[in-house]
């Protein structure tokens, strides 16, 4: 009698997993027909974003060309153009925050103070940490260099600190790549 049950519980457990089976196919191909379908106008938006983001901290550059360098904190460089003359350079940086990478524009003049902050995206928690990404607070970061950051310090926002310094972070890697590259871009070494 308990061969019977055990064969029946077999052929039970064998059932459930092929349809299982049978589900979980069916459902990644839809997942990757969506994503198929999908992938190039996500591409667009998020290039959308960076364009838009680099217009914020750059409104009279009417032009920008992504840079072929490669620097370890940052992810792309930008060189920001208004007419035929270079106004400045934008870097997307992605450094750690609270709930996970941030991704921010950082503008810098051609003079190498900041033009602005701009957070395309994060993984902050809604109401605290999602503040630092707040235009006020980012306000303050416009106009400094390095070295005003390293005497004068940044303001950052209570029960949102590792947030704050997540940005503080970017903004510096932003500034030290811009140190770093500027040379090669004046010679006319990296396009």
């Amino acid at each position: 009698m308990q061969n019977k049950t055990s064969n029946t519980d077999t052929k039970t457990i064998l059932g459930i997993t092929v349809k299982l089976l049978v589900i979980s196919m069916i459902t990644a191909l839809i997942l990757s027909c969506v994503n198929a379908l999908t992938a190039d106008k996500i591409a667009e938006n998020i290039a959308r974003e960076k364009a838009d983001a680099i217009m914020s901290i750059f409104p009279s550059a009417d032009g920008n060309e992504q840079l072929n360098v490669a620097f370890e904190t940052m992810s792309a460089l930008y060189m920001v153009n208004s007419g035929s003359k270079t106004i400045g350079y934008a870097a997307e940086v992605t450094p750690l925050g609270f709930g996970g990478k941030m991704s921010l524009m950082i503008g810098v003049n051609s003079d190498g103070t900041l033009a602005g902050v701009k957070m395309i995206s994060h993984s902050e928690t809604p109401g605290l940490g999602n503040r630092a990404g707040a235009p006020e607070y980012l306000s303050q970061y416009i106009g400094k260099n390095m070295k005003a950051l390293d005497t004068d310090g940044i303001d950052v926002i209570t029960g949102s600190t590792v947030s704050s310094n997540a940005i503080l972070d970017g903004v510096k890697a932003a500034l030290s790549a811009y140190d770093t590259i500027l040379p090669r871009l004046s010679s006319g070494g990296a396009k």
